[in-house]
C-alpha cells in the first residue's frame, strides 16, 4: 500500500506491506524508485514488515527546499519506528541510498538493528562532489556544465585514453548525462543530498557500541561502487562488517541477487 509521511520540507512518499515478524526500512539508488527495493527485499526477508521510501526528487516523494537536513533523516527513522510500535528497524539501502543509511547509524544508531548496504554510495570522501556542491564557484561551474557538457565529455574521454579510468565510467558517465533533463537531475540531486556526508569513523564507532549488525554487499564487477570500498566500513580484516562479494556489476538489486545475499547470510 501507498502511503505518504510530512517531515519538516519532505513529504515522503513510501510503500507499506503493513505486518511482518520485523520493520525494514528500504532507500533505493539514483533514478530508482521504492518498488525496486520494495520487491529486493520481500525477496531477501519475505515474513517482514517492510517500508520503503521513495528518495527526494524521486517517484512521489517531494521537498520544499533545496536540500535534505540532518534532522529530516532523524525524525524520519524516529517517526516511522514509532508509529509502527517498534524499537528498532532494519535498514537496507542501494547505491545513492547508502548516503541516506549511513547518516542514519550516525543520527540514530539506538533505533536501528540491523543495516544492508548494497554497493552503497558514501564509503569515501570525494573531493569533487564536495567542490561542486559546498562551494560558490563549484556550484557555477557546474551550472555551465549543464548547459555544455562538450568540455566534461572531452576531459572523461582524455583521461580513459591515458589508462586512469575505466571505459565503462566513461560510458555509464554519458549515459546518465546525455540529455539536459537528465544533466539538470544530476546537478539537483547532488544539490539535495549534499548534508548526507557521513562520518565514517563515528559511523563504525556507532556499530560496536549500539551492536548493530552491518552486512556490505559489493559486485566484483563494479566500476561505479568499487569493492575495495568495503575496507572503508569494514576495516582491512572485514571484522566491523560481514562483506559479501557477487559476480556482478552495479545493478544487484535483482530477485536473483536478493536470493544470493540471502543465503550468504545464513
Amino acid at each position: 500500500m501507498r502511503k505518504s509521511l510530512s517531515i519538516g520540507k519532505v513529504n515522503w512518499s513510501y510503500l507499506d506491506t503493513e505486518t511482518g515478524d520485523e520493520l525494514w526500512l528500504t532507500f533505493h539508488g539514483y533514478g530508482q524508485e521504492a518498488e525496486v527495493m520494495h520487491h529486493f527485499v520481500q525477496s531477501l526477508r519475505p515474513t517482514a514488515r517492510i517500508i520503503s521510501f521513495d528518495l527526494p526528487l524521486h517517484g512521489q516523494t517531494t521537498v520544499s527546499g533545496s536540500f535534505i537536513s540532518n534532522s529530516d533523516v532523524e525524525e524520519l527513522i524516529g517517526v516511522t519506528t514509532k508509529n509502527c510500535g517498534a524499537f528498532r528497524c532494519s535498514i537496507a539501502a542501494f547505491s545513492l541510498g547508502g548516503k541516506l543509511l549511513l547518516k542514519a547509524i550516525d543520527l540514530t544508531p539506538g533505533k536501528i538493528e540491523r543495516v544492508l548496504l548494497v554497493a552503497p554510495d558514501g564509503l569515501r570522501f570525494n573531493p569533487i562532489y564536495h567542490f561542486a556542491t559546498h562551494t560558490a564557484i563549484g556550484r557555477m561551474l557546474f551550472r555551465l556544465m549543464i548547459n555544455n557538457p562538450g568540455p566534461l565529455f572531452g576531459i572523461s574521454s582524455f583521461i580513459c585514453s591515458i589508462g586512469l579510468m575505466d571505459k565503462r565510467i566513461d560510458s555509464f558517465l554519458r549515459a546518465q548525462m546525455r540529455t539536459l533533463e537528465q544533466r539538470q537531475k544530476v546537478y539537483d540531486t547532488w544539490q539535495m543530498f549534499r548534508n548526507m556526508v557521513p562520518d565514517l569513523v563515528e559511523v563504525r564507532k556507532k556499530i560496536f557500541r549500539y551492536h548493530i549488525k552491518p552486512y556490505l554487499v559489493f559486485g566484483t564487477q563494479d566500476r561505479v561502487i568499487h569493492p575495495k570500498l568495503a575496507k572503508k566500513l569494514s576495516g582491512p580484516n572485514c571484522k566491523t562488517a560481514e562483506v559479501i562479494m557477487l559476480e556482478a556489476g552495479h545493478n544487484l538489486t535483482t530477485k536473483a541477487h536478493a536470493l544470493e545475499i540471502r543465503d550468504s547470510i545464513k
